[in-house]
């Protein structure tokens, strides 16, 4: 609550009791001072800070005392004006220090600007107050506005001080809900109604006459209304403040946030019974409120960016940072001095220290320098041109191994297949033997003898051609069956035997369906290759099966028994005898098992 100011002046007091209070004031920041100096657990940026702080409430102290301090000059014109405007000069100054050092500390940015705004409006509060009292005779209308002026910041500063304490100990990129800003709503209605009293008169009632406000005046309803906003919030805003200085684990508080509470409780209740008096309540109560915001910065509340010196400075790793002429501004714990010649150097890439590599990169103002301890690298490196030359050496040996036991399996598949082959063609080898025997011994047969071995190897040539086809049950194309039995034809030649073959095979089929027709038409062949005089083949398929239609002419008959031993696994085959010649009619379904 701001009142008219009235300077009530009881000759010689003022200047004993700004002297009583001069000396109070300078115990306390004596003490201040010897704490700051000595105190435990504070780092030296630290106490650097809160001596700047210090210094700061000594300045605005010496200026709220200056105020009184002209009442022994009041016949001095000149020392009258000075003392006056000085002290609202020095406030407004150190208000906006402090919004200056805000911009620059703190990290949120909504909290940042909303401290921004708890200073503004102080400065604002702070100027008002001047120009009322400065420029406006107390009985004036811009006078009475300027007063009205006061309850802005009164409204304001406690709904911001509620925002920042919502924020504080959020992260980096917390913002307020947008639901909060409906919070302005009733402020900015109470700000109008304080405006609007000369209407209304629902704030401040004036009995003696509106233009004797200065003199005479009552509250309204509206009054109590705007000051119940500003206890409740700033009662919020002080209790939140005291919970959230609490230590965590701990039932202690942060020591600044409660001292300074403590100091405006103890200021209130000796200015409430009149044991201090003619003291800048507006400059008090604007001290206060930078002091409770600034012990929530310094305890770390709200978070700021200040202690990053030393924070560097203790830091592990090997840094300096220097300005454009290589002076070093600062180093950490770990970096070993450099001379100026090797600091330009890194300017074009990495240094080689021995046992330490250097780095530079370009900053703001100058450039950050840092070194990397490479001699655990250097001793990895070595352990592993070590370990490279062992592994070199077990490669070799590996190598050798892998050729020995690549050249085994080759020989193993190698023998594999040809055991496979002699087990799957021992007839026809046998019979190829056989025939060679018969040669020898009877000349006469020699000739019909190795034109049946020709065709018996024919076979036995397509038939391991197909056994490694077969070794991936892959699908090969079908004209590979019109292969194989064109070359046993053609051997059949040698024999004296009419042959043909008509082939309309096409696209792909499964290796074991081809395996199973040539084996088929072999075993015909065999069966018949005595007597045979002719033979037509007839190939063709679809995409649902394989057909071959195989005409044989014999010299003489056929058995039916021997017709009949013939079988296809998964196909059908059926023939028909017209006198000396048998036809075969042999299907097999693609999705048939043929073995």
């Amino acid at each position: 609550m701001i009142k008219p100011e009235h300077t009530k002046t009881i000759r010689g007091k003022p200047r004993i009791v700004s002297m009583m209070k001069y000396r109070f004031f300078q115990k306390c920041m004596i003490y201040s001072f010897y704490q700051i100096r000595g105190g435990k657990g504070m780092n030296k940026t630290k106490r650097k800070e809160m001596t700047y702080l210090v210094a700061v409430v000594i300045i605005f102290f010496a200026a709220m005392f200056s105020h009184t301090g002209h009442y022994g000059y009041r016949d001095h014109i000149f020392v009258r004006t000075v003392f006056g405007f000085l002290p609202n000069f020095i406030y407004i100054g150190l208000l906006s220090a402090w919004c200056v050092s805000i911009e620059r500390r703190i990290i949120n940015k909504q909290i940042r600007h909303l401290l921004m705004g708890v200073g503004i409006l102080m400065i604002f509060w702070i100027a008002v107050r001047t120009v009322k009292w400065r420029f406006f005779s107390p009985f004036d209308m811009i006078g009475r506005y300027l007063w009205y002026c006061y309850y802005i910041p009164m409204i304001l500063v406690p709904l911001l001080g509620v925002f920042i304490i919502i924020c504080s100990g959020k992260s980096e990129n917390y913002t307020l809900p947008k639901k909060m800003n409906f919070f302005f709503i009733p402020a900015f209605i109470l700000i109008a109604v304080v405006m609007t009293n000369d209407f209304h008169q629902l704030v401040f009632k004036f009995t003696d006459g509106i233009e004797n406000y200065n003199d005479q005046y009552t509250y309204g309803f509206l009054f109590y209304v705007v000051i119940a906003w500003f206890v409740a919030l700033g009662f919020y805003f002080v209790v939140m403040l005291l919970i959230k200085s609490r230590v965590p684990g701990s039932k202690t508080f942060q020591k600044m946030p409660v001292i300074i509470m403590v100091s405006a409780v103890v200021f209130w209740i000796l200015y409430a019974f009149r044991l201090i008096f003619n003291v800048d309540l507006t400059a008090v109560d604007c001290l206060i409120i930078a002091l409770l915001l600034e012990s929530a910065i310094q305890s770390g509340l709200i978070r700021s960016n200040s202690g990053y010196g030393d924070l560097f400075r203790v830091s592990t790793v090997a840094a300096q940072i220097v300005d454009g002429k290589y002076n070093v501004y600062n180093s950490s714990a770990g970096a070993v001095e450099l001379t100026t010649t090797t600091m330009k150097q890194a300017e074009t890439g990495t240094v080689d220290l021995g046992d330490i590599q250097l780095q530079s990169r370009p900053i703001s103002g100058g450039r950050v320098l840092w070194q990397e301890d490479i001699r655990k690298i250097k001793e990895l490196l070595e352990e592993l041109e070590e370990a490279q030359e062992r592994l070199s050496e077990n490669n070799v040996l590996l190598k050798a191994e892998l050729d020995i036991k690549e050249r085994k399996a080759r020989l193993d598949e190698k023998n594999r297949l040809y055991d496979r082959l002699i087990d799957e063609m021992s007839e026809q080898l046998i019979k190829a033997d056989d025939l060679l025997k018969e040669a020898e011994k009877n000349p006469e047969i020699a000739k019909e003898a190795l034109a049946q071995i020709c065709v018996i190897s024919a076979y036995i040539k397509r038939r391991g051609n197909l056994l490694l086809i077969n070794e991936d049950n892959a699908d090969i194309s079908a004209t590979e069956l019109e292969f194989c039995m064109k070359e046993s034809l053609d051997n059949m030649l040698f024999a004296g035997i009419l042959t043909s073959l008509h082939s309309q095979l096409k696209n792909k089929i499964k290796t074991k369906h081809i395996v199973a027709f040539y084996d088929l038409f072999e075993k015909i062949t065999e069966a018949y290759f005595d007597d045979m005089t002719a033979m037509l083949v007839n190939l063709k398929n679809d995409d649902s099966c394989i057909k071959m239609r195989v005409q044989i002419g014999c010299k003489d008959g056929f058995d039916e028994a021997i017709l009949d031993s013939f079988c296809l696994d998964g196909g059908e085959i059926s023939y028909n005898i017209q006198e000396n010649d048998v036809t075969f009619d042999v299907t097999l379904p693609l999705g048939g098992d043929a073995q």
